[in-house]
């Protein structure tokens, strides 16, 4: 067993499942009442002491897995009294986990993904069924979230449905409607995320209620001066407030006008996504950005990174006047929405007294057609090597 935690958040009303579904899907009317098929789902058999069985985590990208690698440092509460803050002892000690990451296929993805999702409410082998379930990928959450409210609601109403992408939207329209809901208190809510997710047009229900800004981001693509898509403007050189050192950038010519240039490190690639996301407000009528939503998960690895270049490209100057200091707020407000599904995942199990307690190391057993990059989760590291 691999050391390690998971967690997620419970639905909220924005939306991001599909809409006009059938009222119920063949394969479910499968795995509800065809006691014939290997997918088939007895609710009767659910174990009675459901606070020892495992957190059961989706995914449908290794990726997915840094939102374990985020849980294992939360301590957000006083496990003793269930209260906000922290005691020095992690929110998740002693549960126990089961990550099944099952990338679908392309032409069969919305029914390969309720299929895999439905293992988790069974006995598989020697994997009891999980007390709670996590959707940790973007995909799953909007195009099978609603497919899995039905299997819940049919299969084991007690079992608790979490996905992390709706966490991250119901926290921003939290600060929104508790902080700004005067007209003259508007803003806009940055978000940074990967294109595929913007195609799902996963953030598209935030626009009813605040003005937003998206910027894609990618960690397998480097700006440059003569990229297609993520391409360095020569005249924002400056304002991408790069770090030279290291070999962070590789240019010919002079620094601010080279003949070539080529982002070469992570915190400059995100550098280059905070100044594209903030350039956008210049063009139309947006109210100050004062959120970002930090939609990508190696983003969570860079938090100050992005606070530092907002904070540079509040007071970048030119032409000796400030050029974005009106529509950047004096404090920006990241929002991780691993870690907000992570705080509503443990309020979740303690309040239906589900916490499992337990005085041993939490753990996981990973399901995955591949083995992860363990150098990408120091935290997973470390208790592996325990």
């Amino acid at each position: 067993m691999l050391f390690l935690l998971g967690g997620g958040l419970l639905s909220g009303s924005c939306g991001n499942s599909r809409e006009n579904i059938p009222h119920r899907l063949p394969v479910i009317e499968e795995i509800l009442g065809d006691t014939a098929s290997q997918d088939y789902i007895d609710p009767t058999g659910y174990p009675g002491n459901r606070e020892m069985l495992p957190i059961g985590i989706f995914g449908t990208s290794m990726e997915d897995l840094q939102l374990a690698e985020t849980l294992l440092g939360l301590d957000e509460h006083d496990n003793i009294t269930g209260m906000p803050g922290t005691d020095g002892i992690k929110d998740f000690a002693g549960e126990h986990f089961e990550f099944v990451c099952a990338p679908p296929a392309a032409d069969s993805a919305r029914v390969d993904m309720i299929r895999n999702i439905a293992g988790l409410f069974r006995w598989n082998d020697d994997r009891p069924p999980v007390k709670a379930l996590v959707v940790a990928s973007d995909l799953a959450t909007v195009e099978v979230w609603k497919d899995l409210q039905d299997l819940v609601k049919f299969c084991k109403p007690e079992v608790c449905t979490f996905n992390v992408l709706q966490a991250g939207i119901n926290k921003a329209l939290e600060y929104v409607r508790n902080y700004h809901g005067d007209r003259n208190n508007q803003v806009t809510i940055g978000i940074i995320a990967p294109a595929e997710t913007f195609l799902l047009k996963a953030y598209d229900c935030l626009t009813e209620d605040v003005a937003v800004a998206s910027q894609v981001f990618s960690a397998d693509t480097m700006p440059s001066l003569i990229h297609p898509q993520y391409r360095i403007r020569r005249d924002l050189i400056r304002a991408y407030h790069f770090n030279y050192s290291n070999g962070g950038m590789n240019y010919r010519g002079s620094r601010y006008y080279p003949s070539s240039m080529e982002v070469k490190s992570m915190d400059n690639a995100v550098r280059y996504a905070v100044t594209s996301l903030v350039e956008q407000l210049l063009n139309g009528s947006h109210p100050r950005l004062k959120y970002i939503i930090l939609g990508d998960n190696t983003l969570l690895n860079y938090k100050d990174i992005i606070l530092e270049s907002v904070t540079s490209l509040r007071n970048f100057r030119k032409d000796n006047r400030y050029v974005y200091r009106h529509i950047i707020d004096p404090e920006v407000v990241l929002i991780e929405p691993h870690k907000e599904a992570a705080i509503q995942l443990y309020r979740c199990l303690r309040q239906n007294r589900l916490a499992a307690f337990r005085t041993t190391p939490s753990c996981i057993r990973i399901y995955a057609p591949e083995k992860p990059d363990l150098t990408k989760y120091p935290l997973l590291n470390v208790c592996i090597n325990n």
